[in-house]
């Protein structure tokens, strides 16, 4: 296998037992190294790694230890590599949102599968919401907005 991976998984029996399996299979490097990210977890872990690791332009492939995994791939031991090279590759472009708080501090972020915005204080949000440099909403107070 020429693929050299970086395995992400959450603290359950079920990712252990199939980190085990993979770390037979395949070619387990640094972030950095690596270019795929086997995910081992839920849908939720799922989301959450894309947030974290996305900066990093890499191929994810998921496998579900959870409940239903709507996100993820089934694991089969025997099957593993055949169904990691016959993946259908999905390109996603995440939101981006760019925030700038009363101090003019810019901080930017990526909404995998939502982005909120809530107020820090007492005091509403004033908040406006540009897409491809429309404005949307000119100045919304309030506790904040969820997208």
């Amino acid at each position: 296998m020429n693929d050299k991976a970086y395995l992400v998984f959450d603290k359950t029996k079920s990712s252990f037992k199939i980190k085990s399996i993979l770390i037979k299979k395949i070619k387990v490097v640094s972030l950095k190294k690596s270019n795929i990210i086997i995910v081992l977890g839920g849908d939720g872990f799922m989301l959450q790694t894309l947030k974290k690791f996305y900066k990093f332009n890499k191929t994810f492939y998921g496998i579900n230890s959870g409940n239903y995994g709507f996100l993820m791939n089934k694991f089969s031991p025997k099957n593993f590599l055949k169904n990691l090279y016959t993946a259908k590759n999905i390109r996603i472009h995440p939101l981006q949102m760019t925030v700038t708080n009363k101090n003019n501090q810019t901080k930017k972020s990526i909404a995998i599968n939502e982005v909120s915005i809530l107020r820090q204080s007492k005091q509403a949000s004033s908040i406006s919401i540009t897409a491809n440099k429309k404005n949307i909403i000119k100045n919304l107070i309030s506790d904040g907005v969820l997208v």
